[in-house]
């Protein structure tokens, strides 16, 4: 065999043994954060095969039934912060696993404490931590489980974020503000994490504030509610006559898939609508417009935050 032949098998093994760690990462995280949404194209419901009444009370509308275990669990680290330690549990038990043991508590100034007491010397590390309510303590604990991690040699650092805070700041609407959600993202590339895995993010360009070395996964969280509809039809009053609604501009794109979802699984009558509003300032609206129509059907609202609710208030 000449030298260029064994160079170029070994080049190939080389990416071969890369794309196969990178498809195993995010199969993982897809599982992880997906246990709520695992989809099974054989078994999924349509509006005219719904399931029968009597499994219904133990499949309902969640996903998460034949959620795939982990091989070797003891290459993984789960963990958690206090931001949603109930979320985590769930997790970890669907993945047939348990959490580690992760100390996150506070010093008497209010500061944070934390300290992973378990061994994560090459492993994979998983830190499920939403930044929801209150914001920055949940983000501050998620930067510190990351560089506690980080710092204990852990193979590779996966962020689990449902929700992603200070995402609605992702462009500048008027001078003189800052871009949050981008930094954000540096904040967490700063401390060292490898991947982040999100749902139902503001808006997609999101991803691209992190660098090409940390991949960000926005899973779609839609494909849970869309069971449920199947499975309640009795909520409306015709299930042929049912519009997605878009509460703004910006989220038309997701209200136009879950549109196209419902035709997919028999709801041939299901129409788009949008609302177009005006804000004086944050939480505070204007004027809002109707594009479409909705007179005497029952309308299924696409949001992806619920804040103080004033714009469902508002469009009632």
């Amino acid at each position: 065999m000449c030298i260029r032949d064994r160079y170029q098998r070994r080049v190939h093994g080389m990416f071969k043994r890369i794309l196969l760690k990178s498809l195993a990462t995010t199969a993982f995280g897809l599982g992880a954060l997906g246990t709520l949404m695992h989809y099974q194209p054989d078994n999924r419901l349509c509006a005219a095969n719904k399931a029968p009444e009597q499994n219904k009370k133990h499949r309902i509308w969640l996903r998460s039934e034949n959620c795939e275990k982990l091989n070797h669990p003891e290459k993984l680290f789960l963990c958690t912060g206090n931001a949603n330690r109930p979320l985590a549990e769930d997790i970890a038990k669907h993945l047939g696993t348990s959490l580690g043991n992760a100390l996150v508590s506070k010093f008497s100034d209010g500061e944070i404490n934390i300290q992973i007491k378990d061994n994560v010397r090459g492993k994979d590390v998983y830190i499920i931590q939403p930044t929801c309510p209150p914001v920055n303590e949940n983000l501050m604990e998620l930067l510190l489980l990351i560089s506690t991690a980080r710092r204990a040699s852990a193979k590779r650092v996966t962020a689990v974020v449902p929700y992603y805070g200070y995402a609605r700041q992702d462009r500048k609407m008027t001078s003189r503000v800052p871009i949050s959600a981008a930094d954000v993202a540096k904040l967490l590339e700063t401390v060292g994490v490898d991947r982040v895995i999100s749902m139902d993010l503001h808006c997609g360009q999101i991803q691209g504030f992190f660098s090409p070395r940390v991949p960000a996964d926005n899973l779609d969280g839609s494909a849970v509610l869309l069971d449920y509809v199947i499975e309640n039809t009795q909520i409306f009053t015709d299930p042929n006559k049912i519009v997605v609604v878009s509460p703004d501009a910006g989220g038309v794109g997701r209200a136009r898939k879950f549109q196209e979802r419902l035709i997919a699984r028999g709801f041939y009558g299901a129409e788009l609508a949008m609302i177009i509003k005006q804000r004086k300032a944050a939480s505070q609206i204007e004027r809002m417009d109707l594009v479409g129509s909705v007179d005497g059907k029952d309308c299924i609202v696409i949001d992806d935050i619920v804040d103080t609710a004033v714009t469902f208030l508002a469009m009632e």
